[in-house]
């Protein structure tokens, strides 16, 4: 397994050297710069690369053009950039995750089974995050500064996933009871997530610096395990309620006589 993770990895590099000598050299590409894993220096054997790309403005216009929101296809003039580099097995379009004008486009290749999502901006509105790798740039393209979280916002956010996480704890419980661990283990990691989304919002902490790949909880394989996981996720966030009262200047409720209610009904 090992020399094949290798193999995947080297063939990634060399399809990433590639993109780069062929971007590089193409008068319709300004700069490009790499995102995700590459940049957070994370990057492991099955990483997939995270490309930006600026398209100089005579060419924009058709490279940069949506066909449609979220897409199983993409325009003809991206596929035939797309298929330099290999014959594509699948194609996504969601320009949800694109920048404004661009376009994003993920791309598995027949064959060597790599992954690439494609990002197309723009010349005139392109800016550069702070943390990403440079791989080329002819245009002066300028680096963005880190934006904080509106404080506001951050307050707002906060109080409604706070009750959000409540109820969904509620929820969950009920699914114990039906002995459904498969929608339990789901929601264990969701509640996780909120719990850190929480903690991150009053640290001001960016989303960027607080990410986590992969999951933020463990694995509870029984219904027992599960219970205990829930239990010490509840009391995680009675522990935080002062901090969010401070934070959002309101005292959050927390059902905890009801949830204790609920988590009696596991004993049947």
């Amino acid at each position: 397994m090992k020399n094949h993770l290798q193999a995947y990895r080297r063939s990634r590099e060399a399809l990433l050297q590639q993109i780069i000598e062929e971007l590089s050299s193409d008068d319709r590409f300004v700069a490009a710069w790499l995102t995700g894993s590459y940049s957070r220096n994370d990057e492991d054997d099955v990483s997939d690369i995270d490309i930006h790309i600026v398209v100089g403005k005579p060419y924009s216009e058709v490279l940069c053009a949506r066909q449609a929101q979220v897409s199983s296809s993409t325009t003809e003039e991206r596929w035939e950039l797309f298929r330099k580099f290999g014959e594509p097995a699948l194609i996504h379009e969601n320009n949800n995750n694109a920048p404004k004008d661009g376009t994003f486009t993920f791309v598995l290749y027949s064959g060597s089974a790599l992954m690439i999502d494609w990002v197309l901006r723009p010349q005139g509105n392109a800016e550069r995050p702070s943390q990403s790798i440079l791989l080329f740039d002819r245009g002066n393209i300028p680096v963005s500064a880190p934006v904080p979280e509106d404080l506001e916002g951050s307050k707002k956010a906060v109080a409604e996933v706070w009750a959000f996480f409540w109820m969904m704890t509620a929820i969950t419980i009920k699914y114990i009871v039906r002995e459904d661990l498969a929608f339990v283990q789901e929601w264990l990691e969701h509640l996780h997530g909120i719990a850190r989304d929480i903690e991150r919002r009053i640290e001001r902490v960016s989303w960027q610096d607080a990410y986590v790949r992969g999951s933020v909880s463990q694995f509870q394989p029984t219904r027992k395990k599960q219970i205990e996981s829930l239990r010490a996720l509840c009391r995680r966030m009675q522990e935080l309620k002062p901090k969010v009262a401070e934070f959002t200047e309101s005292p959050p409720l927390m059902p905890l006589a009801e949830i204790e209610s609920l988590f009696s009904l596991t004993k049947n």
